[in-house]
């Protein structure tokens, strides 16, 4: 409004005063100067929307239809890519500890900048939010990682509580901070801010939104780019997208970690409170998918007992004489048992020996010997000098 009386010479007082037609004539000639000027779209619905509300607010709605060019126009990100990880380590590597852990929760969490710090700075995430995390005796342990974020519905853009996860890099980096405001004398409770302003005298006050965006703008432009600090939130959204296309995550997964409403089906299931199972589930395949997709610390993915059972388990089949078309096709090799696996291999032994699933075999008497050798057993003889022999154990 500020903006509008400065630029159009209407005071807040003089636009509510204004006769519905008078109103929308106003609200047209404030698109179409904007539009001389070559704004875009979404630019000028900004400017729009606070004085058709203003004038809402003081009994004089407009019903004309003010149509905007390029509504849906996003002029100046619609080329914006997310972050490589090696691009988003040099952002983190730019940064300080405080601009570092504001970039690891958005990159690594994917919530919105709002969940740190509201619009107001009256609100935001603070420690009690971190349930897993204890601060005692100055030092900062996690008793799981990844660790559980709970997102307030008061600071949920959709009005309902969620949690989402931070991985094990991200936790060295709330450590790390969290341990230098204790060493620097602030005193930390539950209710303490996650990120506080930078100056002493201010420590334990919320920050706001508009700052946590310039906090993580700075090393963004440090680091030589010329990204939004949101392209963060895209990086989380696009690595889990990716995760998800690999089988590490469900698609609800994802929707509810940022926060967002999803289907009705979505509503039923992770909308709703979770079972302990349910929640170990969630942490099981965010570690996985984080590892491979989000983490930046030295791009090392972490080799699970899952992953080297389903190797074993790959290799042994390939020595047996599957191919890996035939592998690909079996599922998820972590879970095959040992008895599932032994019978696959003796399954593919019978085929390549001619048996099609039958344990007994005719050979001529001349090759019995070489066949009682190898560990067949002979049944009887048969006409026409031949013989019928058996594998070890079938009857």
């Amino acid at each position: 409004m500020g903006y509008i009386h400065k630029t159009f010479g209407k005071s807040p007082k003089e636009i509510a005063s204004m006769k519905p037609k008078q109103a929308a004539n106003f609200l047209l000639d404030i698109v179409t100067a904007l539009d001389s000027q070559k704004r875009s779209g979404n630019y000028i619905s900004n400017c729009v929307k606070p004085v058709k509300s203003w004038l809402e607010f003081n009994g004089a709605p407009v019903q004309q239809r003010i149509k905007i060019p390029r509504d849906n126009d996003l002029v100046k990100v619609a080329d914006e890519r997310p972050p490589t990880p090696e691009e988003l380590r040099t952002i983190l590597n730019m940064a300080d500890f405080r601009a570092r852990v504001a970039c690891s929760l958005i990159a690594f969490s994917g919530f919105r900048l709002e969940v740190l710090g509201d619009y107001l700075g009256d609100d935001g995430l603070e420690i009690r939010d971190l349930p897993e995390m204890n601060v005692k005796d100055g030092l900062v342990t996690f008793k799981k990682t990844p660790t559980m974020i709970v997102v307030r519905k008061n600071l949920s853009k959709t009005g309902n509580q969620f949690f989402t996860l931070l991985c094990e890099e991200g936790c060295e980096y709330v450590k790390e901070y969290l341990e230098w405001r204790l060493r620097r004398g602030e005193k930390l409770t539950a209710n303490s801010p996650l990120i506080t302003p930078d100056k002493l005298h201010l420590a334990g006050q919320h920050i706001r939104t508009i700052n946590i965006g310039d906090l993580i703008r700075k090393p963004i432009r440090a680091a030589g780019f010329d990204w939004r600090p949101y392209v963060l939130r895209r990086y989380f959204d696009t690595r889990m997208m990716m995760a998800e296309s690999d089988g590490l995550i469900i698609r609800d997964f994802r929707s509810f970690w940022m926060g967002h409403k999803g289907d009705i089906e979505h509503t039923y299931t992770v909308n709703k409170r979770l079972s302990e199972d349910a929640i170990e589930k969630m942490r099981c395949s965010y570690a996985k998918a984080s590892a491979k997709y989000l983490e930046t610390a030295g791009r090392k993915e972490s080799v699970t007992k899952e992953d080297m059972v389903s190797e074993f388990n790959k290799q042994f089949l390939r020595l047996s004489g599957y191919k890996d078309e035939e592998i690909a096709k079996l599922g998820d090799l972590s879970q095959m048992s040992s008895e599932q696996l032994q019978d696959m291999i003796r399954k593919k032994s019978m085929e390549a020996l001619g048996l099609n699933g039958n344990h007994q075999k005719i050979v001529p008497l001349l090759e019995l010997r070489d066949y009682i050798l190898g560990g067949w057993e002979y049944v009887r003889e048969l006409p026409n000098n031949e013989a019928v022999i058996r594998l070890p154990n079938s009857n």
